[in-house]
């Protein structure tokens, strides 16, 4: 036998101490003590102690030790160590459990031993460092237990729920939750005695989202020792998250031995050598640890599964009962009747409680849903192929050149649709009851829930797929087909009505409503001819508010439409203007729209698209966005170059590559980082993703930071548009490199390119200068992707900056005030500094440089200015001309000089040619004067001398050809008077007297 004599020294010292501080304490009795398991040796085993509880007693004489179970020992499910007998495993009596060699924790009404919950707040500044948000309350944002689960809302915070265990061996951790909303970053982590992760890479850290409603479980693999196991909640920062994440079980194997079955909890009860507790049954009750249920009284007590006290039964209210529509009878006739709400918790017995009210006259049914028809007195199919209905009559051929337009369509609720499913889902262990639901009411459907309150209502609908080809165009994926349905909500308080919707690349959650909503259609457009399922979630009350009424809250769902559906039915043909083929029309071209009133394809006015379904009339062509070019007639796209209405032209080409930001660095008091990174393409002839690389494949290998491909990616996890935006969150362990997760798009596709708008405001709010912004180009991009807090979308702006400093790519800016891309949550704004950006020089931008003149040529500069770039065709460039080395007023002077003084020598001669005429006719007639005084002359002859003759010839020869002409010129201008002379011509010689 092995000796324990080392043993007893401890056991002194124990007990010295144990005297030394309590001289007050009585004596121990052989019934003061237990026993207990030392910590495993080196031989793997332990040794059984006897030993009194703290503070109870003090001396006495305690049994000697015995060599107990080895350290791997450990009893079946049902079972426990008998530590106080013969170490043997024992049968879990009646009204208790065990897990053998495990703990399981699914009582949340107040936290278990041995969990710990701590909750901080986290901000960001632009320097990267962190400082302990004083102003955010982490009070409700932290892991509350309530009841059947425990529940973490975040809210700007951080809140961890963390459990120690030793394991003696290999083991498993199994948690079941609920994780709805993407927003929010869920996050599992193992860490073991030497403060090491867990390394295995089939167990994934990150949950994955659960749809509304639904629990879903996970499973990661423990090492033996000590394990800590961390679940940490937190949403980014300026968000908010609505949804919580929810906890219902924990079960961890691999634990030390059970010295004790574990008491069944309250409304739960077990008959022995269980390894779980069964509940009570409806009416039925049970205190903690009990073996069976007790009855209540069934006239005048109540109760439901799982409740620990029977209560009493109220008086019949209207609330207490619900209308149901009557299927159809053989004779085509239906009546309104009424049930009681079950389980039935009232009693109709008690003054004051109200009957159900006799049922509604018989009358007609409606007619079949459109695209049906009639097969017998009670039952509706759709249409034969190439045939339609409006459901009120039998179905006819469609007519030639005509083609049925099929659509699944809902407006009559006499029966469920065939590809149409109800069901409930209960956040509780409770299930729910039989009849919680959706009930048909002739013209809508309603939901109907009974009297739980933590259910999610479900009303599914199958699509097999869609008519024609799905492809992308632009970046943007062409629409299928459209769902439209008209609902309502009335609800006295807070609940919530969600549309989901399990599309490819599309978050579940489409649209969220809460409270009351009128009567309203909402719309939703198909991109993929894949299968769809289409899912309306109600639940109609607020699982924090446990005192609210919620008898009264309810959804009606009036119609569903949902078009281009293949296995569906046809209410109307349309007119095909190029013929049928596969009972389908032949489309029109790209970019021709169907003219209403001749059936005939038309192109669509210029600078506008067609790519929708629906291509009946002019105004189904649209108009492309400021900036974009139609491509094809059926997308507007940009070219990476435009022109703007003064003339300047742009050209970004250059730009136009996969880009990669990462935001500023996140923190929280404890070290935790994590940032958001953005992949975007400027023009999209390359489409930007973001990946989720939470999987199997991808643990534990190393990354690339952009993340923009990689063999081991899940691309069922992948978003794809024009701007994209992933959580990245490096790991402490370099092996694992940077985990990406929620990838969401920021900018499905570009709609417009927009120039000399004044963005100054939005500069301003953001943190970014706001002079001179109407020199920029802003690029548009919007995301379909809608949610709570953004239910027009998510949108984006890249506004490119003219910086001939910034060579090459550039540098792209975050707003210094939003440095988290946003300052909303909804609209991103992103400032790209290039020289790229700059406009096209033209030839008018020019700078024009004269050079001296040099040996009579002089050399001319032109440099593009500051404010815009060179193409590579156009370099700056030089011209030579002809000059002088004479100053310019000299030159010009000359020419001046010349001319005056050509014009002053004419004017002299015609003046002396003038007056050598005059001269010569005075002296001739001074001449022929002989007579008296005061006598006239005799007449002059026309005759010449013999010596004028030849003068007068030389003077006509001579001058005739320009002085003659000038002469003859200023005559004719001249009055007769004007001339001191009168010409006379004589015919003859002949004598005056």
């Amino acid at each position: 036998m092995m000796s324990y004599a080392f043993l007893l020294p401890l056991v002194n010292l124990v007990l010295y101490f144990t005297s030394a501080f309590g001289d007050n304490l009585p004596t121990c009795q052989p019934n003061d003590f237990h026993y207990e398991y030392t910590e495993c040796d080196a031989h793997g085993g332990r040794w059984r102690v006897s030993v009194p509880s703290p503070n109870k007693c003090i001396g006495g004489a305690p049994n000697p030790p015995v060599r107990g179970k080895q350290c791997t020992f450990k009893c079946k499910e049902g079972e426990y160590l008998d530590l106080s007998g013969d170490q043997e495993c024992k049968s879990c009596p009646a009204g208790t459990y065990s897990l053998g060699g495990g703990v399981r924790f699914d009582d949340w009404d107040h936290l278990p031993k041995g969990f710990i919950i701590s909750s901080e707040g986290f901000e960001n500044t632009f320097g990267y460092h962190f400082e302990p948000s004083k102003q955010i309350n982490c009070s409700r944002a932290t892991w509350q237990p309530a009841g059947n689960f425990i529940v973490a809302l975040p809210n700007q915070c951080t809140t961890k729920l963390v459990y120690t265990t030793k394991l003696v061996e290999a083991g498993q951790v199994q948690f079941e939750y609920q994780y709805t909303d993407p927003e929010t970053l869920f996050h599992f982590m193992v860490q073991n005695s030497q403060c090491q992760s867990l390394d295995d890479d089939d167990s994934p850290e990150w949950p994955k989202v659960t749809e509304e409603g639904q629990w879903h479980t996970m499973k990661v693999n423990l090492m033996t020792g000590m394990n800590v196991l961390r679940w940490r909640v937190m949403s980014g920062v300026g968000q908010s998250s609505r949804n919580p994440v929810r906890i219902r079980k924990i079960i961890i194997s691999g634990v030390a031995y059970t010295s004790e079955c574990t008491k069944c909890r309250s409304g739960t009860y077990s008959s022995g050598g269980t390894a779980y507790c069964s509940f009570c049954e409806m009416n039925t009750v049970s205190e903690r640890g009990a073996h069976t249920c007790s009855p209540c009284n069934k006239d005048t007590e109540y109760s439901a599964s799982g409740d620990s006290v029977c209560k009493p039964r109220p008086t019949c209210t209207d609330k207490d009962y619900y209308e149901y529509q009557m299927p159809c009878d053989k004779n085509k006739q239906t009546k309104k009747t009424y049930k009681w709400i079950m389980p039935q918790i009232c009693s109709d017995k008690l003054p004051g409680s109200v009957s159900l009210p006799a049922d509604g006259e018989s009358k007609p049914c409606p007619p079949c849903n459109p695209g049906m028809h009639t097969v017998n007195a009670s039952h509706c199919n759709f249409c034969p192929p190439n045939q339609f209905s409006d459901g009120s009559h039998p179905c006819e051929e469609c007519h030639a050149s005509t083609s049925p337009q099929y659509a699944l369509e809902y407006k009559w609720w006499m029966v469920l649709p065939p590809n149409v499913s109800s069901r409930c889902l209960s956040m509780s262990v409770q299930k729910c009851s039989l009849e919680t639901g959706w009930v048909l009411g002739n013209d809508h459907i309603r939901s109907h829930f009974s009297h739980e309150r933590e259910v999610f209502l479900i009303l599914a609908m199958d699509i097999p797929g869609f008519r024609g080809k799905s492809h992308i165009v632009g970046g943007k994926a062409e629409i299928m087909g459209e769902v439209a349905f008209t609902f309502e909500t009335k609800c006295t308080n807070r609940c919530e009505f969600v549309f989901l919707t399990n599309a490819p690349g599309r978050n579940s959650i489409t649209k969220t409503w809460e409270g009351t909503t009128k009567q309203t259609t909402f719309k939703y457009n198909v991109m993929s001819k894949s299968p769809l399922t289409l899912t309306w979630a109600f639940q109609p009350a607020d699982w924090e508010k446990t005192d609210e009424d919620f008898s009264s809250n309810y959804a009606k769902i009036y119609s569903i439409k949902v078009t281009n559906t293949l296995n569906s039915g046809a209410a109307s043909c349309k007119a095909c203007p190029r013929g049928t083929k596969d009972d389908d029309c032949i489309p029109c071209p790209n970019g021709h729209y169907i003219d209403p009133n001749t059936t005939t394809c038309k192109p669509c006015p210029p600078n506008t698209v067609l790519s929708g379904p629906d291509t009946w009339g002019v105004t189904a062509c649209k108009q492309c966005g400021a900036g974009l070019k139609p491509i094809r007639g059926v997308a507007c796209e940009s070219d990476c170059t435009i022109k703007d209405a003064s003339g300047k032209e742009f050209d970004f080409k250059k730009l136009n590559k996969l880009q990669y930001i990462a935001g500023n660095k996140l923190f929280t008091s404890s070290g935790t980082q994590y940032y958001h990174g953005f992949n975007f393409s400027l023009c999209g002839s390359v489409q930007a993703t973001c990946v989720n690389n939470v999987s199997h494949d991808t643990a534990g290998r190393k990354l690339d930071l952009a993340l923009l491909s990689h063999q081991y990616f899940d691309y069922s996890k992948v978003v794809k548009g024009m701007i994209c935006r992933s959580t990245m969150v490096p790991q402490t362990d370099q092996e694992h490199g940077i985990v990406s997760t929620q990838p969401v798009s920021l900018g499905d596709h570009l709609i417009k390119i927009e120039t000399n708008v004044s963005m100054a405001d939005r500069y301003k709010e953001e943190g970014f200068p706001d002079e001179h912004t109407e020199e920029d180009v802003h690029f548009h991009y919007s995301s379909d992707s809608i949610t709570s807090a953004c239910p027009d979308g998510r949108r984006t702006i890249v506004s490119l900056k003219c910086d001939v400093k910034q060579d090459g790519m550039g540098r792209i800016d975050l707003p210094p005030k939003c440095s988290d891309g946003t300052c909303d949550g909804c609209t991103f704004h992103f400032m790209w500094r290039s020289q790229h950006a700059c406009p096209v020089c033209r030839e008018q931008d020019y700078e024009v440089i004269v050079g001296e003149c040099v040996r009579g040529e002089q050399i001319i500069h032109y440099y593009p200015p500051k404010h815009c770039i060179l193409q590579d065709n156009h370099k700056p460039k030089t011209m030579k001309k002809k000059c002088t080395t004479l100053p310019f007023i000299i030159q010009v002077s000359i020419p001046v000089v010349i001319g005056i003084g050509l014009l002053l020598i004419i004017t002299v001669i015609y003046c002396w040619k003038r007056n050598k005429k005059l001269e010569y006719k005075y002296s001739k007639l001074i001449e022929n004067s002989g007579g008296k005084d005061g006598e006239l002359p005799g007449a002059e002859s026309c005759g010449l001398d013999e010596g004028d003759e030849e003068e007068s010839v030389q003077f006509q020869e001579g001058g005739r050809s320009f002085f003659q002409k000038l002469k003859s010129k200023i005559a004719s201008s001249s009055k007769d008077d004007d001339n001191p002379f009168t010409s006379v011509q004589l015919h003859e010689k002949l004598p005056l007297t």
